[in-house]
């Protein structure tokens, strides 16, 4: 129990000073210390005056011409003199003989007689100050000026007079509490001033605090109230906000590629069930990264980067590993394809010729989008930019996909032409019994097929459930789509669109 003020003193002090604190206090410190300065300048060069307006009054008294009546020179000074205000009436005159004898003695203070001994001086010692005054302390502490001339015969006496300094002392008492007032106010002011100009000014740097907690607790979307109240102050809130947007995008990256991963994961278990004898080693990498993942295992983006990086190596090893995969195992492997200006004319024609040849049963036209058939003569040319290889795997899975799902002698058609928005489109039409609505967006994934498709592939001979998904992974290398639509009198129609180009 006794340790516990000792923990709350010792936190209160670790605890770091505010910024307007500190800020405050310098000003504080600023202020007073420039009155402080200011104070006793301003009182030196007062009492620096004072002394010299004295000294003045002094010198207009004591001279080697006036020493036979110095009293007289008093008295108009005191009366007449511009520095009247400033100069005492008190005085005291005292003349000496050459070895500094007092020969006379003349008072006049108000106080009574002060306890002023003026030192004895000798004339060799008079003349050695040259006339200037200096300043003598009497035994009741009073301050007193004093200026001594010796008179202009060298047997003559020496002269003293010497004024108080008591008005000089007032003065610099009243100005001194003066400043100590004034400068008071002035340190309470400012400092009141200065902290609440601060207060405002801090309220930004109070948002960022504020904004950086929300982020903190999981508030990706905060965002900094943007000021103007100064150029940094604005570049900061300006820079920050952008922080926080690519943070919030990168954290959003990061669930929808979590998102994504956890598919990914759904298709591969259906993967696995139809290659798992031939995918076991390299399943079990992509199997392990991905645990890793999901597990949170992988903080930084660097990480999961690496992830997706062996993930996509360890499918490109499925690739090589299963002949009936080779084709789109080779389609994950390029990255990109060398994409050129083509005419994709060409390739329509030769696989319609391919499949009219396949089953000479079977009616295959060349159509336009709208229907009309074609020749091979009015076969217009189609630009498109694209892999003229890949492109071919395309149609020709499509055509094939064609002839294996429908019934021997049922048209085909191939349609092409111009759309809109600079695409080019190459249809695939056939009139089976079509593909039902809500699995045609699945049967370009990896091994799927509806039982009716199992059915007439183990009929005709088909394949293993991966021409549709090699058609979608080469399109998406060409920045195009494929999809699938009902054609107008029943049966499935594949319509790939491709980015349109000028042929030379």
């Amino acid at each position: 129990m006794t340790d516990a003020p000792k923990k709350d003193r010792a936190s209160r002090a670790n605890r770091p000073v505010s910024l307007w604190t500190r800020i405050v206090a310098l000003i504080a410190l600023v202020l007073v210390s420039g009155t402080i300065v200011t104070g006793a300048l301003s009182l030196f060069l007062l009492k620096r005056t004072l002394i010299e307006s004295v000294d003045a009054d002094l010198a207009a008294a004591v001279s080697p011409s006036a020493i036979a009546n110095p009293r007289r020179n008093i008295s108009l000074i005191t009366t007449g003199s511009p520095s009247a205000q400033y100069t005492p009436v008190d005085y005291v005159v005292e003349w000496q003989d050459q070895s500094g004898g007092v020969l006379q003695r003349v008072v006049q203070d108000s106080d009574g007689d002060p306890s002023l001994d003026l030192p004895p001086l000798t004339r060799e010692e008079v003349v050695s100050l040259q006339g200037k005054p200096f300043t003598l302390v009497a035994d009741d502490r009073e301050s007193w000026r004093v200026r001594a001339v010796a008179s202009n015969d060298p047997d003559g006496p020496s002269v003293f007079v010497a004024l108080p300094l008591r008005g000089v002392e007032n003065t610099m008492n009243e100005m001194a509490l003066i400043i100590v007032l004034v400068g008071t106010m002035v340190v309470l002011v400012g400092v009141g001033l200065g902290g609440y100009v601060l207060h405002y000014a801090l309220e930004p740097l109070r948002d960022v605090e504020k904004a950086a907690k929300n982020v903190a607790a999981g508030t990706l979307g905060t965002r900094i109230p943007v000021s103007y109240s100064s150029q940094e102050v604005h570049s900061l809130s300006v820079a920050l906000n952008e922080m926080l947007i690519r943070l919030e995008k990168g954290f959003q990256a990061q669930a929808e590629s979590q998102a994504e991963a956890l598919a990914s994961q759904s298709r591969m278990r259906r993967f696995v069930a139809d290659a798992s004898h031939e995918l076991r080693t390299p399943l079990a990498a992509i199997r392990g990264n991905g645990e890793l993942y999901r597990m949170g295992a992988m903080p930084r983006d660097e990480d999961v980067a690496q992830a997706m990086r062996r993930i996509e190596d360890e499918a490109k090893r499925m690739g090589s590993l299963v002949e009936s995969l080779l084709k789109l195992a080779r389609l994950d492997e390029q990255r990109s394809f060398d994409l050129v200006p083509l005419d994709a004319s060409g390739i329509v024609k030769d696989v319609v010729q391919d499949l009219r040849a396949l089953d000479p049963t079977r009616e295959v036209a060349i159509v336009d989008l709208a229907g009309a058939v074609l020749t091979p003569e009015t076969v217009p040319p189609l630009g498109v930019l694209g892999d003229e290889a890949a492109l071919r795997q395309v149609i020709v899975n499509l055509v094939g996909n064609a002839n294996r799902h429908t019934p021997k002698g049922s048209p085909v058609e191939v349609a092409l032409g111009n759309g809109r928005d600079g695409k080019a489109i190459i249809e695939v039409r056939d009139h089976g019994e079509g593909i039902p609505a809500d699995i045609r967006e699945r049967v370009f994934e990896r091994f799927f097929r509806t039982d009716e498709s199992r059915q007439r592939q183990q009929t005709q001979g088909g394949g293993a459930g991966l021409g549709l998904s090699i058609a979608a992974t080469i399109m998406q290398h060409h920045d195009g789509t494929i999809s699938i639509h009902q054609t107008d009198g029943g049966g499935a129609t594949f319509r790939v669109e491709l980015p349109e180009a000028e042929l030379s």
